[in-house]
């Protein structure tokens, strides 16, 4: 066995690792609450810690087991176990919020915990294994799975958006399945490896429809039952639209926020017209006394505050909003529905973060608006993040 077909298999495996990681660090900001992205790297943690444990107490495993062969069936395992625990996790009725009155939730826990983590268990066990066995290499083996890990990192840029959460995770399952082909040298498993990477790779572009994910019913409960008309992710957020009546509304993560506009399907103008008053349009107070007004409207959402300034003639509007998926709906794909809203010449939509627009900016405005632009959705930029909103800080209203 060459020793290079081990740096490309720590190498696939880490990759892997990292793109399951940071993908259910999505899917559980949407299927139970942001702060749940903790979780993930806990109990990601839980599972590297045990291997280590195992691989220490287990000296057959540590020392004499075919190195080769025991990596290409732990890469298969890797491969099957993250999609039956994915499918699992949807299953289980975890519900943290119920522990006080659902004495069920006090087992429904661990249960949940160690799902989680066996995918983590057995790419712990491989890359400890692979460290273990082959220590007089092991400055390069650790290269491979740094190079590795930063892949997954950067690689869900471009599978979270195409391949929806379920899809990133069967996707992550695929990758570390080839792992088992640089791991083995016998023709008949690596056929049979490779005939499952490309099977589990293909029901990765159709796994929302198969295995979708579970929201919790403190978010969504048992009686909801309305389907989205349009859905889409990106690496920070899951949104939804769902119509009702004459209203279209963003519903991002599951239910962590949302926004929303009423039909102006008969167009812009003809609605200003039905509709003059400005009494009931709550964000036009604070510029009531100017006339032809400059706003800045952060977080543009549905457009509702866009509206509002328009109804008081508003001789400019910027619009800062930082999620291009409805930026893309408003302006774009549903244009028609908003009556042309985005596309008004006295309005300018840019997708961007407000504070970062405010720094490089030379503009000036008679009023910045930023109605309720806090949305505890989890990023795909590390743990951190979930918690802080820079908006809110003293720099930012400076």
């Amino acid at each position: 066995m060459l020793k290079n077909n081990y740096f490309i298999g720590i190498f696939l495996i880490s990759l892997a690792t990292l793109l399951l990681e940071l993908s259910l660090t999505r899917v559980m900001s949407v299927s139970l609450w942001y702060h749940f992205g903790f979780l993930v790297i806990s109990t990601a943690l839980l599972g590297f810690g045990t291997s280590g444990v195992v691989l220490a107490s287990w000296k057959k495993l540590r020392e004499q087991y075919d190195l080769a062969k025991t990596l290409a069936i732990l890469s298969l395992l890797f491969g099957i176990v993250t999609i039956i625990c994915f499918w699992l996790l949807q299953k289980i009725p975890f519900n943290p919020f119920s522990v006080a009155t659902d004495k069920r939730q006090l087992w429904i826990m661990p249960l949940y915990y160690i799902t989680i983590s066996a995918p983590f268990f057995i790419s712990g066990l491989i890359i400890s294994l692979l460290f273990t066995r082959i220590s007089s290499s092991m400055s390069r083996l650790y290269a491979f799975d740094l190079v590795g890990a930063a892949a997954g990192c950067l690689l869900i840029v471009w599978v979270m958006p195409n391949l929806g959460g379920s899809g990133s995770v069967i996707m992550a399952a695929a990758l570390g399945t080839t792992a088992a082909l640089a791991f083995t040298n016998k023709i008949s498993f690596r056929l049979a490896s490779l005939v499952l990477a490309i099977a589990i790779g293909a029901f990765a572009f159709t796994a929302s429809k198969y295995i979708p994910i579970a929201i919790t019913t403190n978010k969504r409960p048992p009686t909801f039952k309305a389907v989205p008309i349009y859905t889409k992710w990106n690496t920070f957020s899951y949104i939804e639209l769902f119509e009702r009546g004459k209203q279209r509304r963003f519903v991002i993560d599951g239910g962590t926020a949302a926004t929303g506009m009423e039909s102006l399907r008969g167009g812009l103008d003809n609605y200003l017209e039905e509709f003059p008053s400005d009494t009931s349009y709550l964000s036009a107070v604070a510029y009531l006394h100017i006339p032809n007004p400059t706003i800045l409207n952060i977080g543009s959402g549905g457009g509702q505050e866009v509206l509002d300034g328009l109804h008081r003639n508003a001789k400019k509007i910027v619009c800062v909003e930082i999620n291009p998926i409805i930026n893309d709906v408003v302006k774009n794909k549903m244009n028609d529905y908003w009556g042309g809203l985005f596309r008004h010449p006295n309005v300018e939509l840019i997708t961007g973060e407000g504070r970062s627009f405010i720094n490089r900016s030379n503009q000036q405005f008679d009023v910045i608006v930023s109605s309720h632009t806090i949305s505890n959705a989890a990023v795909a930029s590390g743990a951190l993040s979930l918690s802080e909103n820079y908006v809110l800080t003293k720099e930012a209203f400076e």
